[in-house]
């Protein structure tokens, strides 16, 4: 069977939906045209004609009586949608999935499904009022990935959040849903804390006391070019320090002579130190020199290779350098050794890898240099003329201005100045600029995003958020971070809510290299990628993609490439699925089986081999959907029905036995299909496997680390990739599952905007909001589901421009917590 898909043929697809859909339109406008204007009288009557289906097909198991799942459908009528919206919401997404009617029982044509399905939609986005627009007023924190970006933008200083802050609540596979993001009192210290060595950092420390950092490296052998390191380099490290202060540094490497016997010593390898890609040291370990050492001195050989290694002195400027640790590029040999290695890329084994390095200082510290945050806080100082008040005040407002992401208030000054009067009289200007600005890090204006309530409105009442909400919105949406000055001045001037300007402003802002955050974040929370951590490739069983050759860091990072190559150049979205292209350097090409890929740099490749298409072939994917020793179909299955079809899979059963995997990888192995049979024999486990496994077996020949397979090798016989999807088609590997999933590829496209609708708004979604997504994608299909389409329509929803009044007991509770968490900070 060939793996090649005919493009044309996924385009005739598209094409017949589409005209079917225009079709049945035209045909519906024609037929409800004598019910008048009323739209949900003509949904009503257009749901009483297909409402058979749901009593042929439904009706037998969720009646009164049998109450199958705690569902009902009895008594129920076209004209009770409306009242029964959420139960109908669940019934629309099982049926679009196909997982009801349960496979085994007697199904409806597909015709008679979607034709249903259709007519519940357009009851159910008939009977939407008003309760899709949020009523809850939420005081969203920032999470650690927006505090870090709004520290980057507010002060030019990349910091790494993980470091002060704990990690964030996961709801829904997100870590932005406001709800979630609670502050307790020990939380707030932390927020303090990082506050006051963030301010510190920012600032700078002219008589800095010494201090230490450790660099690590990351998995990998490290045989080729860092990026960033100088050409002509082969691994290491490339580490980004602050330097606190101008002064003398020391770097100390980790000991790479580590065997008392001189092992791996034959070769000589030539090690540098660099500061911003200027040679800073040099010196070798291993050689002839060296084995002459453990041949002739030997007691205390092993310390005096590793002394060259220690007390690397060198002068630096404080501010933002990048340190690289890395050897000079030695050979390209293969190996002498007798057997060829496990690990893609073959080369000469004997090389030292640099495991991590120390920078300790500063000594004798001399001042401070300009650095970008100092540039970025100092617009004028005391220094250059001036009153220091009045310079005090003109950075606090601009600061000020940018973090609360507002103009400041009258008692926003005041309160600011406060505290820098307090560093002032502690240590003079500069201090009292870094207690100030302590003080604005630590504002709940600032740790909070909270959008105000218009006086003079009415409980249950509908209204707009202003435009610096606007901004704030946007700016955490398409950057993860705070507004720049132009929308704040859009914003200022009342102009960013315009239709033109919120255009020109979407376009602008997505063409921004922050908007990269919608691929490495929003993507990977989508997908559920995190899990890849928990993925640690057993060594025994894939000895070619585990320990230093462990590929899923590389993998994110295509993945990431990928994603932020369909939505930078503003292609549809289905194209996630469908793309022939990804990025890969020798590593990834390798464990793909393209061998015209050099280095370790990425670069795009056009794909000759169509199961690596799209998301689903991906190793990113592949291996966040499996187990470290094993695939697990059901794991693929599942992530298919879930993150691909927007359908969530049922929970299992209690007490469900476990697979038997005492013989995995070994020569009496059973296949995995193999072994999920036993499962599907259980009536219990059926309904569910007889959905999810046939999506999950079509990528069986992908094995747990992503790398493809044609013979399962320790049960030594060839993968079977068929299965039977519950409408009854076959498909056999992932070109075919692919093209199954392409027949109705507004099912992708709703999954994809209501996951996107959810990271935007940062709150979980209700039933009453799906009728906002089909809405978004029906308007985004005119434009071939453009990512810009869709983001357009986010950013125009109810959810995102418009707020209800909640009741006087809601406000109440909302302000007091607001005044107690300001209390509790300053």
């Amino acid at each position: 069977m060939t793996r090649l898909i005919d493009k044309t043929s996924v385009g005739a697809l598209r094409l017949t939906a589409r005209t079917a859909v225009a079709a049945l339109s035209l045909t519906l406008a024609a037929g409800c045209g004598q019910l008048g204007g009323d739209p949900a009288a003509r949904a009503t009557s257009d749901a009483r004609e297909h409402w058979a289906m749901l009593e042929r097909y439904c009706v037998d198991c969720h009646n009164n009586a049998e109450f199958t799942a705690g569902i009902t459908f009895e008594g129920r009528s076209p004209e009770s949608v409306a009242e029964h919206a959420e139960q109908f919401e669940n019934a629309v997404r099982k049926l679009r999935g196909r997982v009801m009617p349960p496979p085994g029982e007697r199904q409806p044509e597909n015709e008679e499904i979607y034709a249903f399905v259709a007519a519940l939609e357009r009851s159910l986005d008939a009977a939407q009022g008003v309760d899709h627009v949020p009523e809850q007023v939420v005081l969203h924190r920032l999470n650690r990935k927006e505090y870090a970006n709004a520290i980057r933008d507010l002060l030019t200083l990349e910091t790494d959040a993980r470091e002060f802050l704990p990690e964030d609540e996961v709801v829904e596979y997100f870590d932005n849903i406001g709800a979630a993001l609670q502050v307790s009192p020990s939380f707030i210290e932390q927020y303090v804390i990082a506050a006051r060595a963030i301010a510190q950092q920012a600032v700078g420390q002219p008589d800095s006391r010494p201090g230490g950092w450790t660099f690590r490296a990351g998995p990998g052998r490290q045989l080729t070019h860092v990026p960033g390191l100088p050409l002509g380099t082969r691994g290491g490290i490339l580490a980004e320090h602050l330097f606190p202060s101008d002064g003398e540094y020391v770097i100390d490497i980790a000991d790479m002579a580590t065997h008392i016997w001189g092992n791996g010593m034959e070769f000589e390898n030539t090690l540098v130190v660099t500061l911003d890609g200027a040679l800073v040291h040099e010196t070798t370990v291993g050689g002839e020199e060296d084995m002459k050492l453990y041949d002739q001195v030997q007691d205390g050989a092993l310390d005096r290779v590793n002394a060259r290694l220690k007390n690397i002195r060198f002068m630096a400027t404080a501010g933002p350098h990048k340190v690289g640790v890395a050897f000079r590029h030695r050979t390209f040999a293969e190996s002498d050794d007798r057997f060829q290695q496990f690990l893609p890329g073959g080369g000469q084994e004997r090389l030292y890898r640099v495991n991590s390095f120390e920078i300790k200082g500063p000594f004798n510290p001399i001042g401070l240099s300009v650095t970008p945050s100092r540039e970025r806080i100092f617009v004028c100082h005391p220094d250059r003329g001036g009153d220091p008040d009045v310079c005090a005040e003109e950075i606090i407002t601009a600061l000020g201005t940018r973090a609360y992401r507002r103009p400041l208030a009258e008692r926003d000054v005041i309160d600011l100045l406060e505290f820098y009067r307090d560093g002032f009289a502690a240590g003079g200007f500069e201090e009292g600029i870094r207690s100030a600005l302590t003080g604005i890090l630590t504002s709940p204006f600032f740790l909070y995003r909270a959008e105000r309530i218009p006086e003079g409105l009415s409980p249950g009442e509908v209204y707009e958020i202003d435009d610096f909400e606007l901004a704030s919105k946007l700016s955490f949406f398409l950057w993860n971070s705070i507004p720049d000055a132009e929308l704040l001045e859009l914003a200022t001037r009342g102009e960013l809510r315009r239709d033109d300007v919120l255009e020109i402003q979407l376009e602008r802002m997505l063409a921004d290299p922050r908007a990269e955050t919608l691929a490495s974040n929003f993507v990977h929370q989508w997908l559920d990628i995190r899990r890849i951590d928990e993925v640690v490739p057993d060594r025994t069983i894939f000895p070619y993609a585990s320990g230093a050759g462990d590929p899923r860091d590389e993998f994110l990072t295509e993945l990431t490439l990928f994603a932020n190559s369909i939505f930078a150049a503003d292609r549809s979205v289905v194209d996630l699925l469908t793309a022939d292209h990804t990025y890969v350097n020798e590593r990834v090409a390798l464990h793909y089986g393209i061998t015209d890929v050099k280095g370790s740099r990425f670069q795009r490749v056009e794909l000759a081999d169509s199961a690596r298409f799209g998301l689903l072939g991906k190793g990113a994917v592949l291996m966040a959907a499996a187990y470290p020793n094993r695939t697990s179909p059901v794991l693929r299955g599942a992530f298919i029905l879930e993150h691909i079809q927007g359908i969530p899979p049922p929970l299992p059963p209690d007490e469900v036995p476990a697979l038997d995997e005492e013989d995995l990888g070994t020569r009496n192995a059973l296949t995995v299909r193999e072994l999920m049979a036993a499962h599907r024999e259980n009536p219990a486990c059926f309904s569910c496997h007889a959905i999810m496994d046939p999506l999950g077996f079509a990528l069986e020949n992908f094995d747990a680390t992503g790398a493809w397979r044609d013979r399962d090798r320790y049960a030594g016989v060839l993968i079977d990739a068929s299965g039977e999807l519950p409408d009854g088609s076959a498909i056999d590997g992932p070109d075919e599952l692919r093209e199954a999933l392409l027949r109705r590829p507004d099912q992708f496209v709703q999954t994809f905007t209501e996951r996107l609708l959810m990271y935007a708004t940062g709150r979980t979604l209700e039933h009453h909001d799906m009728p906002t997504v089909r809405r978004i994608v029906r308007d985004a299909e005119n434009e071939n589901y453009r990512f810009s389409a869709i983001v357009r329509g986010i950013i125009q929803s109810d959810q995102f421009t418009k707020r209800r009044v909640p009741g006087a007991a809601a406000g109440e509770i909302t302000a007091h917590n607001a005044s107690a968490g300001a209390e509790e900070v300053f």
